[in-house]
């Protein structure tokens, strides 16, 4: 593949995760690392997707910062610092091959579990908040996806669309740069990650942009489906393609 085209479906693939992630709110990391991953590969594409989730919360920050819930985000923010390390130690520790396989498996039950209307066993206790948030901050470190526990939780907890879109924002914001730095400590984050996440800014942006006008027109419920089977799709095509390696 010429890099040309690979830069083209890179930033096809960072569009639509955009658009997904300003629709909903969240999904931009796990659509954007499973397809990015095909391109090339995990240890890579986590920290691109990572840089590029800084930089899409930085856009959506101004109404998210007033509409989000700061009881429930300290509670979750709190656990997830002590699972980001978890997360790093995965990431640098474990052979390639089977963090890929994971990452998909994982992306296509979650998937599963959504469009099937399955709800994850969530409570309201702090030990569910320190379960959630410790899991989320350990998979947004270990594969830049962590969103649909922090999703499942929230909604569990009741809270209005917008409510819950801005608290996952400020949420992702706040765990993506404390990853970000783990990585950076461990020597996970390689010189050419900027130069690789500064083209595909404007794709990031675009994807955004048109996100948030569709978000005033399509249903939560209906665009939360759209996610899901386009997730699994993803997922799908990747384990075709580690079965056909």
């Amino acid at each position: 593949m010429t890099p040309e085209l690979n830069w083209s479906l890179s930033a096809a693939c960072v569009l639509v995760a955009a658009v997904v992630r300003g629709l909903t709110g969240f999904g931009f990391a796990a659509v954007a690392v499973v397809g990015l991953a095909l391109l090339g590969s995990l240890r890579d594409a986590v920290p691109l997707v990572l840089c590029l989730e800084v930089a899409s919360s930085l856009m959506l920050l101004r109404d998210a910062w007033a509409q989000a819930d700061y009881f429930l985000l300290r509670r979750v923010l709190l656990a997830a610092a002590v699972g980001v390390p978890c997360g790093v130690w995965l990431l640098t520790g474990l052979d390639a091959e089977w963090l890929s396989l994971g990452v998909y498996l994982l992306v296509a039950i979650l998937a599963l579990l959504g469009l099937a209307r399955v709800s994850l066993p969530m409570g309201r206790g702090p030990w569910s908040a320190w379960l959630v948030g410790g899991s989320s901050g350990a998979l947004i470190a270990a594969f830049s996806i962590g969103g649909p526990l922090v999703v499942a939780w929230l909604s569990h907890c009741g809270l209005h669309a917008r409510k819950l879109r801005a608290t996952l924002i400020m949420f992702f914001f706040v765990v993506d740069l404390a990853a970000l730095a783990a990585l950076a400590l461990a020597d996970a984050i390689g010189p050419e990650v900027p130069r690789r996440a500064l083209p595909l800014l404007a794709p990031l942006w675009l994807g955004l942009w048109l996100g948030q006008r569709l978000f005033l027109h399509i249903r939560a419920e209906h665009a939360a489906r759209l996610t899901q089977w386009l997730l699994l799709a993803l997922a799908g095509f990747g384990l075709l393609g580690r079965s056909w390696s």
